[in-house]
């Protein structure tokens, strides 16, 4: 997904002098040999910001681990150090750091006024829309030619008006699920980047911003569907949730990031949806589907309540096993709703039944 926005085009350079030509690799070890010290900070800290685009989605985790043990040490650096920390991490999208970073900065009078839409930016993406909203207000009042700051309260405006009337965020302990808008692009992309989460989920490898954005407004354009970004208290954006709703009867998917799965989370962010979509938009029967291979995905869904059918999808989609959650009822019965559900994602998927079913067992 969005090869170009992962595009390093690094070419091979010699360490010799950091200071004039380095890659992410080679000032990696520079400052894993100085521990990360603050005078190691202070010296390559600009030149990582200076090729944070080269950072591989991969190697993003082992950075901001770094990177926010580094923070804790840094109050006596520098407030250059301080300041490069914050940027650094609002470019690789980190916005839990990027957040107390700015707060360290605000509360000890070192906050810069370039900082201040950094600041907005972070609690937008992590779901604190009506804070951002208050802050961008604060920063046109103090300074009103800021043309940014007019222009993004507007947007502020508009999008806590389109979720109030769309979708509202559903929160939870850890995590909160936070419709997703078009400010959390790139937040999606540093998660997307696994090939095996478009495979599994049936969803498109996108080309570009352009196509990911397109997307979107198809997903809310239909009317029936919400698609959520999953925030995790420490982490931001870690995934996605969605969910069709035709009458009573819904279809759900959920992905993780690579660095997120196998720790509970995306059956978690699961269950918020569903007891949500139950208490909330009446919805009594939910279906899923996932590949026959995929153990941990089946059995999330059966840790949610979910129920392997006793029919297939037709080839070629034969690998994959429909799930069902919700009261019993016929099997034909669960035919038709998932014929409908299907017609309605455009999906060509088709069920490996005869349309007319007699005496239909029971689910």
């Amino acid at each position: 997904m969005y090869a170009a926005w992962f595009d390093n085009g690094a070419a091979d350079v010699s360490a010799d002098d950091l200071s004039v030509c380095s890659s992410l690799s080679t000032l990696w070890d520079a400052l894993e040999s100085a521990q990360w010290s603050p005078r190691a900070l202070e010296r390559w800290l600009p030149e990582v910001l200076a090729r944070a685009y080269e950072l591989p989605p991969d190697a993003r985790i082992a950075w901001l681990m770094r990177l926010r043990e580094a923070a804790r040490h840094a109050w006596a650096a520098p407030v250059v150090v301080r300041q490069t920390l914050m940027q650094l991490a609002c470019a690789w999208c980190d916005w839990p750091l990027s957040l107390t970073t700015a707060e360290g900065l605000d509360a000890a009078g070192e906050l810069p006024d370039w900082a201040g839409p950094l600041w907005v930016d972070a609690e937008l993406r992590l779901g604190a829309s009506q804070s951002a909203l208050s802050r961008c207000r604060a920063m046109a009042l103090l300074r009103p030619t800021d043309r940014w700051a007019s222009e993004t309260h507007d947007s502020l405006q508009r999008w806590l008006g389109f979720i109030d009337r769309v979708a509202s965020p559903i929160v939870g302990e850890s995590l909160r699920l936070e419709p997703m808008g078009h400010h959390h692009a790139g937040d999606f992309a540093w998660q997307y980047y696994d090939p095996a989460i478009a495979e599994r989920c049936c969803l498109p490898t996108f080309a570009d911003h352009a196509h990911w954005h397109r997307w979107l407004d198809q997903c809310w354009g239909y009317g029936d569907q919400r698609i959520y970004a999953v925030i995790h208290a420490e982490w931001g954006f870690i995934g996605s949730v969605s969910l069709i709703l035709r009458g009573n009867n819904g279809f759900f998917y959920y992905w993780l990031g690579r660095d997120f799965q196998g720790y509970g989370l995306g059956p978690a962010a699961a269950q918020l949806l569903l007891d949500h979509a139950q208490a909330h938009r009446g919805m009594q029967t939910c279906y899923a589907k996932v590949f026959e291979d995929n153990a941990p995905s089946r059995r999330a869904l059966q840790k949610l309540g979910f129920d392997a059918l006793d029919f297939r999808p037709a080839p070629p989609s034969a690998h994959e096993v429909l799930y069902r959650r919700g009261p019993p009822q016929c099997r034909e019965d669960s035919v038709e709703e998932l014929r409908t559900l299907f017609e309605r994602m455009g999906s060509a998927t088709r069920i490996a039944v005869p349309y007319s079913l007699s005496g239909g067992a029971c689910q």
